[in-house]
């Protein structure tokens, strides 16, 4: 546990520290700001609830800016080979399954700051308009069911895919997901948009507007029915787990793939 944190710390402090994270995010955050429209959360009544305002920042911001995490992170690992940094972490005592582990954390504990401190920003600029404190208390509580799953499953992917693709190729296929996967609508195109899987966090903003309302394609009808139930707060709940555990499985194959050839090359080392 000590060797998996001080990865994780140093990831996050790696990570943390790059400029190109925080460009892009402000660069994509504030296009979206700009060209939010009348249906964005500036346009909402001021006697509005809290929840309902930080859910609608909350998704408005996921449209976009996950692009720039897995942009980031998908030349992770990739780097390191490249560097040939990777004999000397294998000299460490930490495994390469809790190396992994680490790098995960720390990189999606990175890509969340920029995602908070929008929706901070936001909840603030908010408060001189709608005079209610809880503005921020539920900034954390859209980050936490809207932003950070969907920060979690982009992770994984964009940490381990790029070690089986090129680094390029998997960011144009990223791309291209994104859209087709979380805003192409079903009726329009066979999709996974509005399904339990989907990354922008449609479900669980439904339940944070509170109003009956859809947000996005939430339990639109389309390919799949069974993971597009109707949004309520199980259903946004079932999403957010799914969400995380997707993250998580280009993390176990690529884990039992470094445990089997550990297990290879060990006897030859010995």
């Amino acid at each position: 546990m000590t060797a998996l944190l001080a990865v994780a710390r140093y990831e996050f402090r790696m990570q943390a520290r790059k400029r190109s994270l925080w460009i892009a995010a402000v660069l994509l955050g504030g296009a979206l700001v700009v060209l939010q429209g009348d249906q964005g959360p500036r346009s909402l009544p001021v006697g509005t609830p809290a929840r309902e305002v930080m859910g609608t920042w909350a998704l408005l911001f996921s449209i976009l800016m996950p692009l720039a995490y897995g942009m980031l992170l998908a030349d992770r690992l990739v780097r390191d080979r490249r560097l040939r940094v990777e004999p000397l972490l294998e000299s460490l005592p930490a495994g390469p399954v809790t190396r992994l582990a680490g790098k995960y954390l720390g990189g999606v504990a990175a890509c969340g700051l920029p995602g908070l401190a929008a929706l901070l920003v936001a909840a603030v600029t908010e408060l001189p308009k709608r005079h209610d404190p809880a503005l921020l208390g539920w900034a954390l509580v859209a980050f936490a069911v809207v932003t950070l799953p969907g920060i979690a499953m982009v992770a994984g992917f964009a940490l381990v895919c790029p070690t089986f693709l090129s680094v390029p190729l998997f960011r144009v296929l990223f791309v291209g997901y994104w859209f087709w996967g979380n805003m192409l609508a079903p009726a329009f195109l066979p999709s996974l948009t509005g399904t339990l899987l989907t990354p922008i966090g449609d479900y669980a903003a439904t339940w944070l507007l509170g109003t009956g309302e859809t947000a996005l394609f939430a339990g639109t009808p389309g390919i799949l029915p069974f993971l597009r139930p109707d949004p309520s707060g199980a259903a946004a709940a079932t999403s957010v787990a799914v969400i995380v555990l997707c993250g998580l499985i280009p993390l176990a194959v690529a884990a039992v793939a470094a445990d089997r050839t550990t297990r290879q090359t060990w006897p030859a080392e010995a």
